[in-house]
């Protein structure tokens, strides 16, 4: 797995998601909107949940992610997840072997690296998802595309 690259994918990550709280905070009637709520609590939850198990850890009991209320809490809370992820790209040994206890056929085993890499791609697609919601709002999303993040050099 290259940690450089999945480093440089938690970097344009945590610069999309701050260009979409631009847009919330812009536009704060978009946080009444429960599936966007939702979608957020759920970003958290997975990234929490990928990076805990990427650790060695468990996945976490049903039931016990708390749900934030505030559109500060759930920013706040979604800060606090990038920087987990960002210290364990820095820290966990991304080719080490973890036994995953759930899968799609049962438990199966993956590389540390491609849990990390999961949490990236999991928080884009939902990222996009409140993209095309924004939309069905009347509000226009901002552009986020890695593309342009790169075009834009990396800030």
């Amino acid at each position: 797995m290259d940690a450089q690259l999945l480093k440089d994918l938690a970097r344009y990550q945590r610069w999309a998601d701050e260009e979409h709280w631009k847009v919330f905070h812009h536009n704060p009637a978009l946080m009444n909107d429960e599936e966007i709520r939702k979608r957020l609590n759920h970003m958290i939850m997975g990234s929490e949940a990928l990076c805990g198990v990427a650790r060695g850890e468990g996945p976490p009991q049903p039931g016990t992610f708390k749900e934030h209320d505030s559109p500060d809490a759930i920013e706040n809370a979604m800060r606090q997840a990038a920087d987990i992820l960002d210290e364990a790209l820095a820290s966990f040994d991304l080719e080490k072997i973890i036994a995953v206890p759930r899968g799609p056929k049962g438990p199966f085993n993956a590389s540390a690296g491609a849990l990390l890499l999961q949490v990236l791609l999991h928080s884009q697609q939902h990222r996009a998802q409140n993209a095309s919601r924004m939309r069905e709002l009347g509000v226009n999303p901002p552009m986020t595309d890695y593309i342009f993040w790169y075009a834009l050099g990396k800030p």
